[in-house]
């Protein structure tokens, strides 16, 4: 019998400058946001950058096609099931229509995604030929006699909190007969109430995370009492679909932090992911797996960025802190206790690496008198 992820009801280096035309060839007009480049490392805490997987599509609406068991849902709200995961990375592959290139992608990137610019690598990916990076927010690749014409696109975690309209983003891509090869769906449980590395290990030991009765493959990374944070996977990503348990907040630098999430990683081998998945990832995580079917904290996306806004933030602090901290105070000593010369003569430009891509957010979560505006 086939397993369902569905839980309820369907409802050097030289930059690419996008021009209006470029927008207009995309068939969509919207806003294009300020955009920076990124974290690096995203992928590498992931467990390695995987190339696409494709698997034909010949409808535009499938049915996901895969192997295992049902799961039976709970009776979780439809309202909140369906709003209670982020899309966390997101991959596809699609064919320009005829006579349509490289404006065409990168009108639909600005519309859809706000990337802003496309710089070139000079290298290539998984069989494609070039590969451009899109201001730290993913990739884009394409060239290459096997690929037959098609583009892939891959966007990142911080890509994906700027995605303002994942409705649009399905509605283009079942338009033109694109095809998801890769969907991340998270969810944060800022508290570690429900979800932690221990009642993750507990579901493992109950059969929870089992199909068809297989106990899946399973490995823990273990901090050992480091405070950096302990992940558990479950899964392979050969067979299709990996899930992560890990201590987010420790992950950023915050020690003490309860902040646990857990997330799916689909992709598209041996199953078909409908694009139903961008518009309702909290069915598809809900249904992924018994033991996650409970889940029904609705996911809000500004308090998941303002947490790690604000873990990031801290702990930057604190480095800093580490860091120079003597030196202010040799400094405060020479400028007769004037903080502000010597807060002017210590400051750069721009916004930490870490925080970069989070920049859009910063008036939202900051209230403009040094304070974080935490959202409870």
């Amino acid at each position: 019998m086939s397993e369902s992820y569905y839980s309820g009801a369907s409802p050097s280096v030289e930059p690419f400058p996008i021009s209006s035309s470029h927008r207009a060839l995309a068939g969509f007009v919207g806003p294009s946001a300020q955009q920076r480049p990124g974290e690096a490392n995203e992928e590498e805490r992931r467990g390695g950058v995987a190339g696409p997987v494709c698997a034909p599509c010949e409808d535009a609406s499938p049915r996901i096609v895969t192997t295992g068991g049902n799961f039976s849902p709970s009776e979780t709200p439809e309202k909140s099931r369906s709003a209670l995961a982020l899309i966390d990375w997101f991959a596809f592959t699609v064919t320009p229509p005829d006579g349509c290139g490289l404006p065409w992608i990168f009108g639909l990137l600005v519309d859809l995604f706000h990337i802003p610019e496309m710089t070139s690598t000079g290298k290539g990916w998984f069989g494609y030929a070039q590969r451009l990076d899109l201001g730290g927010f993913g990739i884009l690749a394409h060239g290459g006699e096997s690929q037959r014409g098609s583009y892939h696109v891959e966007i990142n975690a911080s890509g994906c909190a700027h995605v303002q309209d994942w409705e649009k983003v399905r509605a283009w891509g079942e338009a033109h007969g694109a095809t998801i090869t890769r969907a991340d769906l998270a969810h944060d449980d800022l508290e570690g109430e429900t979800v932690s590395i221990a009642a993750a290990r507990e579901w493992l030991e109950a059969g929870d995370f089992a199909v068809n009765g297989r106990p899946p493959d399973a490995s823990l990374i273990d901090d050992l009492g480091s405070g950096k944070g302990k992940t558990l996977y479950i899964g392979n990503r050969q067979s299709g679909k990996l899930c992560r348990v890990y201590e987010k907040g420790k992950q950023l630098g915050d020690t003490s932090s309860p902040w646990a999430r857990v997330e799916v990683e689909l992709r598209n081998k041996g199953r078909v992911i409908p694009w139903d998945v961008l518009t309702h990832p909290g069915h598809y995580l809900a249904g992924a797996y018994p033991c996650l079917s409970f889940l029904s904290v609705v996911q809000e996306k500004i308090r998941t960025i303002t947490k790690i806004v604000t873990v990031t933030f801290e702990s930057a602090v604190h480095n800093a802190r580490q860091m120079v901290g003597k030196l202010v105070n040799v400094m405060m000593q020479f400028h007769s206790g004037d903080a502000f010369t010597v807060v002017n003569d210590l400051k750069r430009e721009g916004i930490p690496g870490r925080l970069e891509n989070y920049a859009d957010f910063l008036p939202q979560i900051f209230d403009g008198v040094g304070n974080v505006a935490l959202v409870n």
